[in-house]
């Protein structure tokens, strides 16, 4: 009798569960998602908004508002979030109640690069990043004749100046003439870098110069780097 009992409340309290499963996603079917949260992962520039990525899936007709949430995709959201030309990453997810959030983490541009035919950033993973309408970014400049260099090239040494925290307040724009680099500094200084090569061996000579070099603080309109073992200045 007991073992009987015990049966009938088993499957009393299966048919419930079933049954309340069943009525959760019937009412699935006809529930819309809302998108709760947007987290931006950013530096100071502020190239992704809120409003940006919100104008950018209605665009796209895939703002989670206007989507079933049983015909919700993740993947199909994220996948056109990072096709966005100043996203690099991005990550979806909801509650069970349809609440979706949006994590993105834009693109962080390391120079700007323009010459007669395009504009547009390297970013620091030496990838070529568009312009934005919304937002422009104050950071090193490269001019001039950029046909004459590989692109890799521009971005070994401006990586190199983007990464030390000295040099990066020091130059603020490369003017490229026959493949060779005029460094333009904050101070007024022209440094004439040369090629593209010794990269490491130019700037340690250009430190020891800030350093230790001009210790009677003499005023130089030029600083020539070219030369192995010496810097050259002229007045």
């Amino acid at each position: 009798m007991k073992n009987i009992f015990n049966l009938i409340r088993f499957v009393t309290a299966l048919t419930l569960l079933i049954s309340m499963i069943y009525i959760s996603l019937k009412s699935k079917d006809n529930k819309y998602c809302n998108l709760s949260d947007i987290i931006i992962e950013s530096d100071k520039n502020s190239f992704v908004t809120n409003d940006l990525i919100v104008s950018y899936l209605e665009e796209n007709m895939l703002h989670p508002d206007s989507i079933k949430l049983n015909e919700f995709s993740f993947a199909q959201i994220e996948s056109l979030l990072i096709n966005h030309p100043s996203i690099k990453k991005a990550t979806v997810y909801s509650d069970w109640y349809g609440n979706i959030s949006i994590y993105v983490e834009q693109r962080k541009p390391i120079v700007r690069i323009q010459n007669k035919k395009e504009r547009y950033y390297l970013d620091e993973d030496g990838l070529r990043m568009p312009l934005s309408n919304n937002f422009t970014a104050r950071m090193l400049l490269v001019t001039g004749n950029l046909n004459s260099l590989i692109e890799n090239e521009l971005f070994i040494i401006t990586s190199r100046i983007y990464n030390d925290e000295f040099l990066k307040k020091l130059i603020v724009q490369i003017d490229v003439t026959n493949s060779e680099l005029l460094l333009l500094t904050r101070i007024g200084e022209q440094i004439e870098f040369g090629k593209i090569n010794n990269i490491n061996e130019k700037f340690e000579k250009l430190m020891l110069y800030y350093e230790k070099g001009n210790t009677q603080n003499k005023e130089y309109t030029k600083l020539n780097l070219k030369y192995k073992n010496q810097i050259v200045c002229t007045k």
